[in-house]
């Protein structure tokens, strides 16, 4: 799913490392963070709690007060922010917002050397890219690390993230994504984390369609959709996006609180796979179709 999706958590295997029980206290450094929202909040006391100095950007004058309430150092410039930090986190919402944040408000131009940038959001290995190409001459390195999990996964430390870019740059990384992450798998260069989410993403798409499919096929022969989900968790038909109708009580209540996330993330993959002129396959009927199903009136 999205930045503020959930899927599962993998189990510690071959290419992960599981951080779970990990000390960070001997490991503090100074993390700044944009996007305070659904999931920087929990990333937000999850790096409280494990003993890092974090500053945040927030441009109300209320959202600072807050933030400041729980121990956090606040700034309404974003340049501030990247010039006191040792690592900054973005964790807006779109792409768009990350380049604004990135290019338009200065994050990259106020960076110190030796620190590091982090894309936490969901989007184009190319802005990424076009991000480090920028960054890495001024000695800034950048990591995309997308996420798999929401607020709940963050929470308790338990988000899977995958990540892209030096592995020196991961490893000063690795103390702040551990506070909040009990998987953090390095596919490769700067770009390469985002495209793994984005294949996730267009799975959960479908995976969504055709849960929404079954729902709506039970229900021509009058079986309820939450019991249909509840009894096919135990069966060879299970998915996680069944699991998701059972659990917040049907097809309509997971298309309302999912929708537009699950929208904006197959769309990007869509958009990203067209770029490269790859084939989608049998992917493109079905991720077609929960386009059509996620999009908001206009």
């Amino acid at each position: 799913m999205n930045d503020d999706g959930a899927e599962p958590r993998p189990s510690a295997a071959a290419g992960h490392e599981d951080t779970s029980a990990r000390p960070m206290n001997d490991e503090a450094r100074r993390v700044g963070i944009v996007g305070t929202g659904e999931m920087g909040r929990p990333v937000i006391e999850r790096l409280l709690a494990a003993g890092h100095a974090v500053h945040a950007y927030a441009r109300r004058p209320e959202a600072r007060a807050e933030l400041g309430e729980r121990g956090v150092t606040t700034v309404d410039d974003v340049r501030a922010l990247g010039a006191i930090c040792d690592v900054v986190l973005v964790y807006v919402f779109s792409d768009e917002q990350v380049r604004v944040v990135a290019f338009d408000d200065g994050l990259v131009e106020a960076m110190a050397p030796g620190s590091v940038l982090v894309v936490h959001t969901t989007g184009s290995p190319a802005t990424a890219q076009a991000i480090a190409a920028a960054a890495v001459p001024r000695n800034i390195g950048v990591l995309d690390a997308a996420g798999s999990g929401g607020p709940a996964e963050v929470a308790a430390g338990r988000l899977n993230l995958f990540v892209g870019g030096e592995a020196e740059h991961l490893a000063r990384c690795r103390p702040v994504f551990a506070a909040y992450a009990s998987a953090i798998t390095h596919f490769g260069p700067v770009g390469a984390g985002q495209m793994v989410k984005l294949v996730n993403n267009l799975l959960f798409g479908c995976h969504i369609e055709l849960a929404l499919e079954a729902a709506r096929l039970a229900a021509t022969f009058g079986v309820d959709d939450v019991e249909l989900a509840r009894t096919l968790h135990t069966c060879s038909g299970q998915s996680y996006s069944l699991d998701l109708v059972a659990a917040m009580g049907g097809t309509t209540r997971l298309l309302d609180a999912a929708g537009r996330f699950v929208h904006k993330d197959v769309l990007v993959a869509r958009e990203v796979a067209a770029v490269a002129g790859v084939d989608l396959g049998s992917l493109d009927a079905l991720t077609r179709a929960v386009l059509d199903r996620t999009r908001i009136p206009t």
